[in-house]
């Protein structure tokens, strides 16, 4: 009787640690820094650096980010690392594509004030090598 309890003990393990790849990740794992300049002479607004890591081993794709106030018009290097959904309260970054496992994605953008940015929901992604 007790060895079958170690062994059903050693499978519910075995199954917790295959399927913990995708659960060691949450949308906490993206940190966003932003820096700005002030307007340089011939510039109407001062440059804001928004930098995304991802402080987690597995990818981060579909990045959902707070981002009230953005909008298409606003200027942003490279054009299409953080896209406004069209409902005025969510954009994408990177096109949806992957953030990878301690990878950063940085734009930059001017405008009159800063915008949060905060990361609002993710897919994650996460390969275990055998």
């Amino acid at each position: 009787m007790e060895a079958k309890l170690v062994v059903i003990l050693a499978a519910c393990l075995l199954i917790s640690f295959s399927n913990g790849g995708d659960a060691q990740c949450t949308v906490k794992d993206l940190v966003v820094a932003q820096t700005t300049a002030p307007a340089q002479p011939g510039e109407t607004y001062p440059k804001h650096v928004v930098t995304v890591k991802n402080t987690c081993v597995c990818m981060q794709l579909n990045v959902k980010m707070d981002c009230a106030g953005f909008d298409s018009s606003i200027d942003v290097i490279p054009a299409d690392t953080i896209t406004p959904d069209g409902d005025n309260a969510l954009c994408t970054l990177n096109g949806g594509r992957p953030v990878y496992g301690n990878g950063t994605v940085t734009f930059s953008y001017a405008w009159s004030t800063d915008i949060s940015f905060r990361p609002v929901s993710s897919y994650m992604e996460c390969s275990v090598a055998p």
